[in-house]
């Protein structure tokens, strides 16, 4: 199955347990789009800014890393203080793992490392922050 690591967000700790694959690619990505496609139009992003988050390329504006901020919000990763929420980041891990614990490990570990940085108090920042994290942390594990 082909791995699909998306944004980091994008989409944070769901990223993560997209990253470790074993999961429906399809669904995934239908998922990640239409919370996308909702958050453009609240957030004032461009097409742009969606395909920087689905080529999985940093943000080129602020308004694209808002859309990644806002999309980690629709999934509950990103929380009302602009931290990643570690629980629900657990949840997402374990539904998109599936039972294969070796999977759900990383994805843990992913979650937790990044969960622990220190991001700037702006919440498009930080979920910025916590993408490159997810993105490092990922291709550490060979995932990328």
């Amino acid at each position: 199955m082909q791995r699909l690591p998306i944004i980091f967000l994008a989409v944070l700790l769901l990223s993560v347990a997209i990253l470790v694959r074993g999961f429906d690619e399809k669904e995934a990505m239908a998922k990640l789009m239409e919370s996308a496609e909702s958050c453009l139009g609240q957030v004032g992003a461009a097409q742009s800014d969606l395909q920087d988050l689905v080529k999985k390329q940093p943000a080129s504006t602020y308004q694209g890393k808002c859309l990644r901020a806002c999309v980690m919000k629709s999934f509950g990763l990103l929380d009302s203080s602009g931290k990643l929420d570690i629980e629900a980041g657990h949840e997402k891990a374990k539904q998109y793992t599936g039972d294969d614990p070796t999977k759900l490990k990383i994805a843990l570990e992913i979650g937790d490392t990044c969960a622990a940085i220190s991001v700037p108090e702006d919440h498009c920042e930080a979920a910025e922050a916590y993408g490159i994290c997810f993105k490092s942390e990922a291709t550490k594990h060979g995932l990328m």
